[in-house]
């Protein structure tokens, strides 16, 4: 069994003539929910669009699951996605490339309609009323108003060659059930999709007295049902396009994880708080949320809830912040998400007071218990009381005081978390200016692969400073004082330049130089002169605000 390859549409496309099965529901992505609402293929174009804008340079459209057979690719799953883009490129005139790709087995006519929008030669319909074409040609409709002004040839591109989707393929003797009940999927399938695919059949399920009714009862039963597990797949597709927004996917840290992954084990963590013994699954999740269709309903709707409150804190710039802070820092980001999302918790502390400590590498517990433990005075042989995360901050603030901080980064003498903590606390600062300003902080300067420590006086002319003097003998030109966080792009402009130098092209608007985002360091290079007293002096305001800020004296 393939177990999924990423491909562009370009390479979907010329896999062949894609065949959509009898079993498959008529066309629906073009349906509006109710007056005002967005469609899906509304939604779908949409943002392909703004992907386009953003020059992104992938985009990702999730999965489609076929048979390949006889030369076609009978479409299992995906039905709605390859007929829209279908659409959109007939819209957008490139006829060619779609011509012979598409045949609709469901009807002959919905067939016929689909082709003769790519064909010089017109098939005669002889019902022009059935669903299908009514929803293929409000589509063209919506597809037209969207596109606009948009250069359709470079839309075009850009859709072939920068959108993706994972192509699986299965055994043509799973297909029927594999679209009937999504289980077939599981060798293939994550648990977050399978989880969604539970989801959308047993929220949308008859009950007994429903399945009793007479025939036309029956039929606008089966109407409804589709419509309410469209309404309810486009509330995931809309969840899933904004966890896979680059912005957020760098903001939590998803990685190679699912990207709707911190909210399923967020909600299976609040909800099953009462059962920490089983772990986050699928088998698990359908046993605790998905048992029947009340179930199902329920779930989903508290799904919902929280996802509006994931955006809310993301969006929020009180929380926004110090949220990243401890998404960048914490080493139980889980445990974090789980108590500041969860409302029956009551919460004594907020995000920043959780942030300052899990910066100092406190753990969970230690932060919102405030864990105490009794230590021996080595002076006087009594004992004392000392809070954990405070000794912890403490500890931190001692290793960036020293004489050399950060000298060379192979060095083992110097490897004892000086350098990771001049990171954190040089990042701290930063994020605090923002703070005052009301601010978002960009983040990206904390992907271990774009930040940088720079010498603010540079390392190489070290000799021209001397810190044997008796007042300036607790520094080097490698302390904490004499260092600035960077974007790791903008360390190679600095190189080995004067402190004159450096401050001249920091300022230098007309450059681009990213780092001037990062508003401590200007601070820091708004200084008129940079010698032994001002690094001394840079170096007891940085550690006399952190023990302030810890509360330490």
């Amino acid at each position: 069994m393939n177990m999924g390859n990423k491909i562009n549409i370009q390479t979907y496309f010329n896999k062949g003539t894609f065949v959509i099965p009898e079993y498959q529901r008529g066309y629906k992505w073009s349906v509006k929910n109710k007056v005002g609402e967005e469609s899906s293929l509304e939604y779908f174009v949409q943002s392909l669009k703004t992907a386009f804008e953003n020059n992104l340079r992938e985009y990702f459209i999730e999965a489609v699951t076929v048979v390949e057979k006889d030369g076609k690719i009978v479409v299992v799953d995906g039905q709605q996605r390859t007929t829209s883009l279908f659409l959109l490129f007939a819209t957008l005139g490139d006829k060619e490339f779609v011509k012979n790709k598409l045949k609709y087995t469901v009807r002959e006519d919905s067939h016929n309609w689909l082709n003769n929008r790519v064909s010089d030669e017109q098939i005669k319909i002889d019902d022009k009323d059935i669903q299908d074409i009514y929803y293929f040609d409000l589509a063209l409709k919506q597809i037209n108003s969207l596109i606009g002004d948009v250069s359709k040839s470079d839309f075009l591109k850009f859709i072939k060659n920068k959108v993706y989707l994972l192509y699986n393929i299965i055994p043509e003797s799973k297909a029927v059930n594999t679209f009937i009940a999504l289980n077939g999927l599981k060798a293939i399938m994550k648990d977050e999709e399978l989880i969604k695919s539970d989801l959308l059949i047993k929220s949308s399920r008859l009950d007994n007295t429903e399945k009793n009714s007479d025939k036309s009862t029956q039929f606008g039963i089966e109407w409804k049902i589709d419509e309410d597990r469209g309404r309810l797949a486009r509330n995931w597709d809309k969840w899933l396009y904004w966890w896979n927004r680059k912005d957020v996917k760098d903001y939590f840290g998803t990685g190679n994880r699912h990207p709707l992954y911190f909210l399923l084990v967020t909600y299976w963590n609040i909800k099953s708080s009462f059962n920490r013994k089983k772990d986050f699954s699928l088998d698990n999740f359908k046993s605790e949320f998905i048992t029947d269709s009340k179930n199902a309903k329920l779930h989903f709707e508290g799904l919902r809830k929280l996802q509006k409150a994931f955006e809310d804190l993301y969006n929020n710039l009180d929380s926004h912040n110090f949220l990243g802070l401890i998404l960048k820092t914490s080493k139980s980001r889980e445990d974090a998400l789980h108590y500041f999302l969860n409302p029956s918790i009551d919460k004594k502390l907020n995000l920043e007071e959780y942030a300052k400590w899990s910066l100092v590498e406190a753990t969970h517990l230690e932060i919102i218990n405030d864990v105490i433990e009794k230590v021996k005075n080595e002076e006087t042989d009594e004992e004392q009381e000392i809070r954990n995360k405070k000794r912890k901050a403490q500890e931190s603030i001692n290793l960036i005081n020293e004489k050399y901080v950060y000298w060379n980064e192979n060095d083992e003498e110097y490897n004892d978390g000086r350098k990771e903590y001049a990171f954190r606390f040089l990042l701290l600062m930063n994020l605090l200016e923002d703070n005052k300003l009301k601010r978002k902080f960009d983040f990206s300067v904390w992907n271990k692969n774009n930040r940088s420590l720079e010498h603010i006086y540079p390392k190489s002319k070290s000799c021209c400073l001397n810190f044997e003097q008796e007042n300036f003998k607790e520094a080097s030109i490698h302390c904490i004082g004499n260092l600035v966080l960077l974007y790791k792009d903008d360390n190679s402009s600095f190189g080995t330049k004067e402190f004159s130098d450096k401050k001249n092209f920091y300022f230098n608007t007309s450059e681009e130089f990213k780092s001037r985002n990062l508003l401590h360091t200007i601070s820091v290079f708004a200084k008129s002169k940079w010698e032994e007293s001002e690094i001394i002096e840079n170096k007891k305001s940085i550690i006399n605000q952190l023990i302030n800020y810890y509360e330490l004296k």
